[in-house]
């Protein structure tokens, strides 16, 4: 399996580099640069005794948030820090279909597979990833009410830093005192254990 794996990793390598991705994975990653960033597809596999499924993941990282996001935070690595997301989703929760899986049980399936997995990413992974990959855009993602923020950023603390983060980078100094009022509250309801740490975020802004 793990070179049915690594086979599927250099088909999928090959089918996105109309689209301007590098075609060598880097951890089950392709990459590809904006001004200020990079796009993700991120292939996870999930393995069972005689098979395989995988699911497919896009993301955005915009370097000068994550630096200000992770600057001076002991509990990651250089490395880590280097590899954080801004945001993104899977590719099936962003279609509001649900998680998609596709199979893979012998070399034979690897044809479908990757044509499977090459037309979501057409259909719903490009479009998401056009208006991530602009800091205007994340923005508004990120900041939309409710369970539609969730999407792009889980976890509300990292949700947070990010949303407060990119006011400050777009120059919104008129949000940015809102955007903080709304998550310490939000935190705070919660009993979030982030809630210290964007705290800490935040009195490291400038």
């Amino acid at each position: 399996m793990k070179e049915i794996r690594q086979a599927l990793l250099n088909a999928i390598g090959y089918g996105i580099l109309e689209f301007g991705f590098g075609r060598k994975a880097a951890g089950q990653s392709f990459r590809r640069e904006f001004p200020g960033g990079e796009c993700r597809l991120h292939l996870g596999f999930i393995t069972h005794r005689a098979d395989f499924d995988v699911t497919a993941d896009v993301a955005v990282r915009f370097h000068a948030l994550e630096e200000l996001v992770n600057k001076n935070v002991r509990s990651i690595s250089d490395r880590e820090q280097r590899s954080t997301s801004s945001l993104g989703a899977e590719l099936g929760n962003i279609a509001g279909v649900g998680q998609m899986r596709w199979n893979v049980a012998t070399i034979d399936d690897l044809d479908s597979v990757t044509t499977g997995i090459l037309n979501a990413f057409k259909e719903i992974g490009l479009p998401y990833l056009e208006v991530a990959s602009t800091m205007e855009g994340a923005y508004k993602l990120l900041s939309a009410h409710g369970r539609d923020s969730w999407l792009h950023n889980p976890i509300h603390s990292a949700r947070a830093k990010r949303v407060v983060g990119l006011a400050k980078l777009l120059e919104k100094e008129d949000e940015v005192p809102l955007k903080i009022a709304e998550y310490v509250n939000l935190l705070e309801n919660d009993g979030n254990l982030g809630l210290a740490g964007f705290r800490d975020f935040l009195s490291r802004l400038t």
